[in-house]
C-alpha cells in the first residue's frame, strides 16, 4: 500500500502563479511559502468597498484603485501580500492592466482583523514601508470608528489617528480628501 504524498511546504514563484490559478484561492507568498487568504465579514467587505470607491469617485485619470484582488509585489519573486485597497500612479502599472500585481503603489489600506490585526501592523506594515513608491499607509478598525495614517515625509514616515466621524484624511500627494464618516457608510457599531 503506497503512501499519501506529503503536503508541499515550499513553491516556486511559477508554481504559487499555478497553485492561485488552478485553485481560484488567493494566496500571499513569502519566500517559497504560501499562506491561504481567510475570508471577511461583512463589515470588513462594506469598509473595503466604500473605502475604493471614494477614492475611485476622487482619484486622477493617471491613477488606479484596486480591490483586494489584486496582489502588490514587495519583493520580485519572493514577497506577495494581498491589502484590501490599493492606488498605484505609476504608469508601468497602470498601462499593464494584465499584470497579476501592482509593483509601484502609492497607497495601501488594510481594513484590520482581530487574526490579521498584528501581521498587518508590524511584518506587512514595515514591508510596504520599504517600497520607495508608497506615499501612504492607512489602517481602518472595522469594529470601532479608528484610522491611522502614515504618511511618507521623505525619509521619514509621519502618523496620524482618526477617530471622529467628521474628521477628513488628508491625501495631498493623490490629490484625495476622504471624509471619516464615509469609509464607515453603511456600517453599525455595537
Amino acid at each position: 500500500m503506497g503512501q499519501a504524498e506529503p503536503l508541499k511546504t515550499h513553491y516556486t514563484y511559477e508554481e504559487y502563479l499555478e497553485l492561485e490559478q488552478t485553485e481560484g484561492i488567493r494566496y500571499e507568498y513569502y519566500q517559497g511559502e504560501v499562506f491561504a487568504m481567510a475570508g471577511s465579514t461583512k463589515r470588513h467587505g462594506q469598509i473595503s468597498f466604500n473605502t475604493q470607491k471614494l477614492i475611485d469617485n476622487e482619484m486622477s485619470d493617471d491613477c488606479r484603485v484596486y480591490s483586494g484582488d489584486v496582489k502588490v509585489e514587495i519583493d520580485q519573486h519572493k514577497h506577495y501580500v494581498y491589502p484590501d485597497v490599493v492606488v498605484t500612479c505609476n504608469a508601468d502599472d497602470v498601462e499593464n492592466d494584465q499584470e497579476v500585481s501592482v509593483k509601484h503603489p502609492s497607497l495601501v489600506v488594510e481594513v484590520l482583523s482581530k487574526s490579521t490585526q498584528g501581521y498587518d501592523k508590524n511584518e506587512k506594515q514595515k514591508a510596504y514601508m520599504r517600497l520607495p513608491s508608497l506615499e501612504y499607509y492607512m489602517l481602518i478598525e472595522q469594529n470601532t470608528c479608528e484610522i491611522e495614517l502614515y504618511s511618507r515625509q521623505k525619509d521619514l514616515w509621519s502618523y496620524a489617528f482618526y477617530n471622529d466621524p467628521n474628521q477628513i484624511i488628508a491625501l495631498p500627494k493623490l490629490n484625495l480628501s476622504l471624509k471619516v464618516s464615509d469609509i464607515y457608510k453603511r456600517v453599525k457599531f455595537d
